[in-house]
């Protein structure tokens, strides 16, 4: 009979860890288990109304991810930009797949005026990685 109590023990255990694990999946199941709506896409673009350039984030649902932060590092003598939320329409990378290619999303926009150049410098979240961009105003 004592082998028959060790026995029954070690099945109640493995039940035990069946129904652990059924609950635990059954937890799970609610949550997104698609690997490409946690990739980070840095778009690029413009749009009308005097848009120089514009950036955002997306993952592959062309769902926002955050607002990059545009800042301005130098510009010629006589050259205005004006950096701020808004809509625009993607038509490049800095980083990702081009899946969301000529949507509006919403982002940072770079409006200017005056004739010259600009050095402007873009990071995105999460991880606020950065890449430089040049404009030349008027925009060509």
């Amino acid at each position: 009979m004592r082998g028959n109590g060790h026995f029954g023990r070690v099945l109640a255990a493995a039940l035990g860890l069946l129904a652990a694990g059924a609950t635990a999946s059954r937890a799970g199941e609610h949550m997104d288990n698609d690997p490409d709506a946690y990739v980070v896409n840095y778009y690029t673009g413009g749009g009308s109304g005097g848009v120089l350039f514009a950036a955002g984030t997306a993952n592959q649902q062309c769902t926002d991810l955050g607002l990059p932060t545009i800042t301005v590092v130098s510009t010629s003598p006589g050259v205005k930009l004006s950096v701020e939320p808004g809509t625009y329409t993607v038509t490049g990378t800095d980083y990702g797949y081009l899946v969301c290619l000529g949507r509006k999303l919403p982002g940072v926009v770079v409006r200017g005026s005056g004739t010259g150049k600009a050095h402007i410098r873009v990071a995105y979240p999460p991880l606020g990685q950065w890449y430089d961009h040049y404009l030349t105003l008027p925009a060509r």
